[in-house]
């Protein structure tokens, strides 16, 4: 069992899927806080179109992250 990082309203993320989440997050917005804050992007993450955030494939994931998992 993941141990939770912290408390977004009523749901617990483990310190791995808040990584993830700010690698997407730095992807999309550049790190640009004034537009979009990281809270604010974890808060609306859609997982339909943006893919499962515990899924590290670059089929899915164009982060920073998700490519490492995929070097070989």
């Amino acid at each position: 069992m993941k141990k939770p990082l912290m408390t977004i309203g009523v749901k617990e993320i483990s310190e791995e899927e808040h990584l993830h989440y700010y690698h997407k997050w730095l992807y999309y917005y550049g790190g640009a806080s004034d537009y979009c804050s990281l809270q604010e992007f974890i808060n609306q993450y859609d997982p339909d179109s943006m893919g499962d955030v515990n899924v590290y494939s670059i089929d899915m994931c164009p982060c920073v992250m998700c490519m490492e998992e995929n070097i070989e």
